[in-house]
């Protein structure tokens, strides 16, 4: 979809992962070391531009814009303008130009705020919503999304019209596997697109066609899900990818399957649906993973959420998940053992 502002046309991105991880980065939403190579950066582009596997974030680039004659524009922030990107700089030279200037003009900001020593009011979001016509549009894309495909030949064709129909599960005029972010109040706020193989595997292709800088902003995936009526008493399961939280509504109906999208994506403004609900937390199989959710139970109780965790390491070591073939594997792996 193209989006007109100041009379520029936005262009539409796709980012692809890079097979190579950094491990020495310092991740720049979590802001901590990539070690466990969760931060993987887009092909072609400075390296603090990725997706985080550990908080579910994506740290995207400024969008490109053009006018009529096909000349690129680039949005700086610093200076609230948009530029023409330089004819003889690369997008990537632009991109890191752009990000260094940030950085100066964050640091600019919060050494003033050190040294004044002055409280400042956080202004509200204001939030904007995807139109109904454009998830239902996605809905009814077809040929159907690679996933869509595979969950038909799995589990039938019964089973994944309902789940279709639950989620909304969309498709992209690329293929893609579009996952709505529809919050309790059945508005959506946002999207994800993901990419699979006929085998139901993720690809290393991933779109973010609604941004935070537009005023799109993410909820638990399924979140609509939990305000229905004959919802109000059944037990919440929240896993990490969209994909798992579909497989296990799949297997287990009788709950309801949310995700979080990352194990750092339990943000307090996500959790304020599931106050006054039990709940019951599956991470995925690493030791990482599994600390972070140990950490969050006391926050989470303190909200008025009963919840549990489901540690299917069953206190194994990452190198013994290794040598067993279980590390970072999700619930949907271990539903393929039954």
């Amino acid at each position: 979809m193209s989006v007109v502002k100041n009379n520029l046309i936005k262009i539409e991105q796709k980012f692809q992962f890079s097979n190579k991880r950094n491990l020495n980065l310092i991740t720049p939403c979590c802001n901590k070391s990539n070690k466990n190579g969760k931060f993987v950066n887009y092909r072609e582009l400075p390296e603090i531009y990725g997706y985080c596997h550990s908080c579910g974030k994506a740290n995207l680039p400024p969008s490109l814009y053009k006018d009529e004659k096909g000349v690129e524009y680039i949005w700086n922030d610093v200076k609230k303008c948009f530029e023409p990107i330089v004819s003889h700089m690369y997008y990537k030279d632009v991109l890191q130009v752009y990000h260094n200037s940030v950085i100066q003009r964050d640091t600019i900001i919060k050494n003033s705020v050190i040294q004044c020593n002055t409280a400042v009011d956080n202004k509200e979001k204001t939030i904007k919503y995807v139109p109904k016509s454009i998830v239902l549009r996605c809905f009814n894309q077809t040929p159907e999304n690679n996933l869509m495909y595979y969950i038909r030949n799995t589990y039938g064709n019964t089973n994944a019209n309902r789940i279709k129909e639950l989620y909304y599960i969309g498709t992209n005029k690329d293929g893609g596997t579009v996952f709505w972010n529809i919050n309790n109040q059945g508005k959506t706020q946002k999207a994800k697109v993901s990419y699979y193989n006929l085998k139901g595997k993720r690809c290393n292709q991933f779109r973010v066609p609604y941004k935070n800088e537009d005023g799109y902003y993410s909820c638990l995936f399924g979140a609509h899900l939990i305000d229905l009526l004959e919802n109000k008493q059944k037990v919440i399961i929240l896993v990490e990818s969209e994909k798992t939280a579909i497989i296990g509504a799949i297997h287990l109906p009788k709950y309801i399957w949310l995700s979080y999208g990352g194990i750092n994506g339990l943000t307090k403004e996500k959790l304020n649906v599931l106050i006054g609900r039990k709940i019951l937390i599956i991470p995925d199989m690493s030791k990482n993973a599994v600390e972070i959710m140990n950490k969050k139970i006391s926050s989470l109780t303190q909200l008025g959420i009963d919840v549990n965790i489901w540690d299917m390491t069953n206190g194994k070591t990452d190198r013994q998940l290794k040598e067993e073939g279980w590390y970072n594997c999700d619930l949907e792996d271990v539903f393929r053992t039954f």
